[in-house]
Parts: structure tokens; C-alpha cells; sequence
């Protein structure tokens, strides 16, 4: 059992890691969203694609690229109910073409199928290529996921 000192020192950070996660969601600016059921009816599944400041920082303010193929994730008919909505972020490096080269959990639902699920979509979503200075570039930006219930 930890001491009470270190007990506090933990509690702590634990603060400052929410804090710091809850101030990076506020700093964004929100471009795109849908609503999509998804297949098995039960959940309500919400994105929001967004750029930070910090994600292509050698590249001015940039708005985000149109999304042209965007499946929303599919959970599972027997997946357990949500108690609450449950919210991600996703990081995705989007090639020239407009491909997702690559997705990253930022923020996690901490349930691990709905995570899965997103990240797998998300995998499989397309996008208009982002034009600077006449040429194709390849950019990052984001996607904020939330699962809820239906009925919410």
C-alpha cells in the first residue's frame, strides 16, 4: 500500500493528465461531422474531424480535408450496453492521395471493442487530397468518435 504522500503525488497526476486531455479537446475547432447508426441499431456513433495547431506545425493553419468515404464503425450486436456516451480521439496521417496512412488512439474510450471498432473504420475512410502551393501534401489531423446509446 502506497503512503499517503505518494498516494497524493499519484492522485495528483492523475488530475493533471485529465486536465491537460480535457483542455487538448477545447482547443480545437471542429470542421466536419456526422451522425451514422451503426448496423446492429443498438449505438449512435458521432465523428468530428478537426486539425490542431500542432498537428502539421511546419505547414500554415490548414482546414481540414473533405471527407469523401467515411464508414462508421460497426459494434457488435452483443457488444455490452453503454452506460454513458463513451468519446475518442483518433490521429490520422492522411497520404497525398488522400489514403489513411495511418491512425493512432490520442484519447482512448478505455473499452477496448468500441477502440477496435473505431480504429478499424477509421482505417478505412477517404479523403480529398489537401492542396498547399499547388501540390499535394500529406497532412494529420483528427477525429473525435462518440459511441452512445439509442434513445440519447
Amino acid at each position: 500500500m502506497p503512503s499517503p504522500t505518494a498516494f497524493n503525488i499519484m492522485a495528483a497526476r492523475i488530475v493533471m493528465v485529465a486536465a491537460a486531455l480535457a483542455l487538448t479537446g477545447c482547443a480545437s475547432t471542429p470542421r466536419a461531422h456526422s451522425t451514422a447508426p451503426s448496423p446492429s441499431g443498438l449505438t449512435k456513433v458521432s465523428t468530428t474531424l478537426f486539425i490542431e495547431p500542432s498537428d502539421n506545425p511546419e505547414l500554415p493553419a490548414l482546414p481540414p480535408p473533405k471527407v469523401l468515404t467515411s464508414p462508421a464503425p460497426h459494434v457488435p450486436p452483443d457488444a455490452a450496453p453503454l452506460p454513458h456516451p463513451a468519446e475518442m480521439i483518433l490521429v490520422v496521417d492522411i497520404g497525398t492521395e488522400g489514403q489513411v496512412r495511418s491512425v493512432m488512439v490520442a484519447r482512448s474510450t478505455y473499452m477496448r471493442e468500441l477502440d477496435r471498432v473505431a480504429l478499424d473504420a477509421l482505417q478505412q475512410w477517404r479523403f480529398e487530397p489537401v492542396v498547399h502551393d499547388g501540390s499535394a501534401i500529406a497532412v494529420r489531423a483528427r477525429v473525435r468518435v462518440i459511441f452512445e446509446a439509442r434513445g440519447r
